[in-house]
């Protein structure tokens, strides 16, 4: 395998769990194939734990620090990153997920065969303490992501992709809370860009009960207009569309109910199904 240099990017913020970002750095400088840079955002002014965190990892991982003077947004701050970024490949990751060693030499490989340009993967589920939970899985080849596209079959976490489309596109759109990545997927696609998953964990990623109180009512209806607009724009049918809109009925549930509409509904998720 030809190896080729390769960007992480990744953005923290004020709020971000110092052991988390600990742990996420580390699980990069464990990688079999390690990135050539770690960009890593700092999202406005972050207290002394995370600055701790940064400056102990500094000599053992090629990290470039980004600041912004102020919180901006992950759309915003991650586009910053980008236009700092000097590879052509760049992998994204989140400050609070674990990625696997072998993470990157599958996905370089992937893009040494060609005809990809987005590329993501599964993750393991892990909560707070990092005990896993179920394995996300997603379809693999291009039309079944297409067809699925509305759903969301991709992790952003885990995603790696060719830099230069994506700045062609413009980046993320910073005028969306938490729909920046599900955004991008569509534009990509009506770009004709070439998306696939391997059908692998490639991450481990935080998520359990709490996670849901993240999510706001706004937030949930903005995914869904996303979608709505985005299946629209690729020309998906008409109950795609609005199948982008069960989110939304979830989030209105109360607090204690939505983990478990969560899980009952994953049983019909059409991710799966195409897996």
């Amino acid at each position: 395998m030809n190896v080729v240099g390769f960007s992480v990017l990744m953005a923290t913020y004020g709020r971000d769990n110092p052991a988390y970002l600990a742990e996420a750095l580390e699980s990069l400088a464990h990688q079999a194939v390690p990135p050539d840079e770690v960009i890593l955002v700092e999202d406005g002014p972050i207290g002394p734990g995370l600055r701790e965190v940064i400056e102990a990892w500094r000599g053992r991982l090629p990290l470039v620090s980004v600041v912004m003077p102020a919180n901006v947004g992950l759309a915003r701050a991650l586009n910053e990153g980008l236009r700092h970024a000097r590879h052509a490949l760049v992998a994204r990751f989140d400050s609070d997920d674990v990625a696997e060693p072998d993470r990157f030499v599958r996905q370089l490989a992937a893009f040494a065969e060609g005809g990809v340009d987005v590329l993501g993967g599964w993750a393991l589920e892990i909560d707070a303490a990092g005990v896993p939970g179920r394995v996300r899985r997603m379809p693999q080849g291009h039309a079944e992501i297409l067809d699925s596209l509305w759903a969301c079959p991709l992790i952003h976490p885990t995603v790696m992709f060719r830099r230069e489309p994506i700045l062609v596109l413009g980046g993320y759109r910073t005028d969306l809370r938490r729909s920046e990545d599900y955004d991008l997927w569509f534009r990509c696609a009506k770009a004709g860009l070439r998306f696939a998953n391997l059908p692998e964990v490639l991450i481990r990623h935080r998520f359990d009960a709490s996670s849901h109180l993240r999510h706001a009512f706004r937030d949930a209806l903005e995914r869904a207009l996303t979608g709505y607009r985005g299946a629209a724009l690729i020309g998906l049918p008409l109950w795609k569309r609005l199948a982008c809109f069960v989110p939304l009925f979830r989030s209105m549930l109360p607090m204690a109910l939505r983990h478990p509409a969560y899980r009952l509904l994953s049983r019909f998720d059409p991710r799966r199904r195409s897996a």
